[in-house]
């Protein structure tokens, strides 16, 4: 948008085009999206008022508010690390140990070239030609 101006010198014409432009430049206020619409500095000051929040949601469906001002912690533990750095990144990783598991479900497990499978019978063979 230019910078609208009129001049000492400029005719009564010249001021009433300006003025329009104007108007045209900085819309209805009926458009404006918040709902005191008295006046554009109003409507910029509620905005500027108006908290912000979002929401997070786990795998579960859980949903938790996020507000302005609220603190977004990301948590690991003994086997998981979370790390947050720049641009806007967190970064969750396992540890490469894993430990104090109480339960592991998986089809097959392999360490360096040792495969086991988890069906019992395949157990059993993998222990007797062992």
């Amino acid at each position: 948008m230019a910078i609208r101006s009129v001049t000492t010198t400029d005719t009564l014409g010249t001021f009433r085009t300006t003025f329009n432009t104007l108007s045209t430049d900085l819309g209805d206020l009926q458009d404006l999206n918040t709902s005191n619409k008295s006046s554009v500095v109003a409507s910029i000051n509620e905005a500027i008022t108006q908290t912000s929040s979002f929401f997070l949601r786990d795998s579960s469906s859980s949903i938790q508010e996020v507000s302005s001002g609220d603190t977004v912690n990301i948590v690991g533990d003994s086997n998981i690390t979370t790390t947050i750095s720049a641009t806007d990144t967190i970064e969750v990783a396992l540890s490469s140990t894993v430990t104090g598991l109480t339960s592991l479900d998986a089809t097959t497990l392999t360490e360096g070239g040792v495969q086991v499978a988890t069906k019992p019978f395949a157990i059993a063979q993998a222990i007797a030609l062992g």
